[in-house]
């Protein structure tokens, strides 16, 4: 696993970026119906992206501030727009 990670030079500020942005995008976009289970998994992703975003934002390097903030814009958007899909 290390040898992949040193390949491909996947850092885990890429992990927010990769698993929860088509995750919630897929639950957006998507024909499902809102269950318990698809509104918690949407409501998971907008925690971690939050959590992600706060996390970074007290980073060393301008990347982990910049990447924390795009985290946090994410979270808000999916906030808003979850809550749009759900009044609508």
């Amino acid at each position: 696993m290390k040898k992949f990670f040193e390949k491909w030079k996947i850092d885990s500020l890429y992990i927010p970026l990769l698993i929860v942005y088509p995750a919630g995008f897929w639950l957006l976009l998507g024909t499902t119906d809102w269950h318990a289970t698809t509104l918690t998994l949407y409501i998971v992703c907008i925690l971690f992206l939050a959590f992600a975003g706060f996390t970074e934002t007290y980073g060393d390097s301008s990347k982990e501030i910049i990447f924390g903030y795009v985290y946090l814009i994410g979270a808000v958007f999916f906030a808003v727009a979850g809550l749009w899909m759900w009044l609508i």
